[in-house]
């Protein structure tokens, strides 16, 4: 009787099984359809990233921009990535304030992904907007550079006082004083930090010899 009953029971599950089946699949199958895109994909590989960034062609220099800002180059248009409030405290003349927060938002897309204009990212410092390019040049959008030492640098060297010395983003000074070096007639004068040159040598003055007793 045991034997009679398990059988059926058997046969009960084995029937249900296809159905059961049909069932999961159709929910995967669903769940697949009706499941939300990523927004935003990369386009480029880890290696095709390290190699553009290391071509460092992304990064209008100082001379490029020099040209930019006093020819008022309409071809290239500046990408404010500071907050709101330091936009409107200063900013390049016509920049679109667009905070690191937003620079995906879909309202910009058509401003950070385009072929008439070339933008020129910038933030406080160069590094502030090497983060927002790599982002938008992964995604695979166009024509995205970055200003070559930042806002502060610009302001400072280039559009308040202009220092075509200063190549380099940053002002390097003596480490020594070589003139001091030079001048030195000793030619055994050990060299001295730039902060020492100034300080005057020692006058050593010479004792005066006793005139010899007698005489003529």
């Amino acid at each position: 009787m045991d034997n009679q009953n398990f059988s059926l029971e058997s046969k009960k599950i084995s029937k249900k099984l296809p159905v059961i089946g049909i069932v999961f699949i159709a929910i995967v199958i669903f769940g697949l359809i009706s499941m939300e895109k990523p927004k935003h994909v990369y386009r480029l590989s880890t290696e095709e990233m390290l190699n553009k960034t290391l071509k460092h062609d992304y990064i209008i220099k100082y001379d490029k921009f020099f040209d930019i800002y006093y020819n008022h180059d309409s071809l290239y248009r500046f990408i404010d990535l500071r907050s709101a409030h330091d936009y409107q405290v200063s900013h390049l003349p016509g920049a679109i304030n667009i905070p690191l927060s937003k620079i995906l938002n879909k309202e910009y897309a058509k401003i950070v992904n385009q072929d008439k204009k070339i933008n020129v990212l910038y933030y406080s410092d160069q590094c502030g907007a090497c983060g927002p390019w790599m982002i938008l040049t992964q995604l695979g959008y166009k024509n995205n550079y970055i200003l070559g030492g930042g806002y502060d640098y610009v302001t400072q060297n280039i559009i308040n006082k202009y220092s075509p010395m200063l190549g380099d983003y940053s002002a390097e000074k003596p480490k020594y004083d070589f003139k001091a070096v030079i001048n030195s007639t000793g030619g055994n004068s050990s060299v001295s930090s730039s902060s020492d040159s100034n300080t005057p040598a020692p006058v050593i003055k010479k004792k005066a010899k006793k005139e010899e007793e007698g005489g003529c």
